[in-house]
Formats: structure tokens, sequence, C-alpha cells
């Protein structure tokens, strides 16, 4: 039970990062055929909030041990970083890749920071 409760969280949690991302990528492309001039750190931005409540939301559904799982949504972001860097090739910066694949996994870990001071204390 607790194996399929970790495993959800984490994958519950890279979810709801990767369906922000999308919906938020997708919303920016649309205010225009060009994308607006400051989406790099418009992305950035989102992509920080993104993965704090990925985090969160991990850390919140394991219950137990929130870093590690909030941790391995940290993984699956480096991971993306990784396949988006092999897609996209030469038409990002590379400060761009490298930062988001930074800023992820950190605030994935801010989000699980933020899960464990609210969380409800045990009364003796």
């Amino acid at each position: 039970m607790k194996l399929a409760r970790s495993l959800a969280g984490v994958l519950f949690g890279f979810l709801v990062f990767f369906a922000i991302i999308r919906m938020l990528s997708a919303f920016a492309g649309t205010l225009s055929n060009a994308p607006p001039s400051g989406y790099l750190l418009l992305s950035l931005a989102w992509t920080v909030v993104a993965a704090m409540l990925g985090g969160y939301i991990a850390a919140r559904i394991a219950g137990a041990h929130e870093f590690p799982h909030a941790a391995a949504v940290g993984l699956l972001i480096i991971l993306m970083g990784f396949l988006s860097m092999r897609e996209e090739g030469a038409s990002r910066p590379d400060w761009y890749q490298i930062t988001l694949a930074g800023c992820g996994p950190i605030s994935a870990m801010i989000g699980a920071a933020i899960r464990v001071l609210t969380k409800p204390r045990r009364q003796a």
C-alpha cells in the first residue's frame, strides 16, 4: 500500500506539473503567432510555480518522507528537460534550457518543504 501511495504521489505530482506547463505554453502561443517578448522569463516563472505545486502534491499524497518523493518529481522534470533540449535543438538559448532543468527540481523540493511546514502535527 505504501509503495502504491508513493508511486501515485510522484506520478500525480509530475502530471500536475506537466499539465500546468502544457496549458500555459498553449495559452501563451494563442496570444499571437510569435511568442510574447518576455516569453522565456514568463516560462521560467511558471515552471518554478508548477514545480513547487507538483512537489507539494507529491509530498502530500505520499504522506511521509516528503523530500524523496519531491526529489523523484524533480528527477522527472530533469528528464523532461533533457528530452525537450533534444527536441528543440538550438531554437532556444542554452541558458534557458539549463535554467529550466535546474529550477524545476529545486522548486519541487521547496514545494515539499512547504508541505512539511504546513503539515498538521500530532498531539502527544
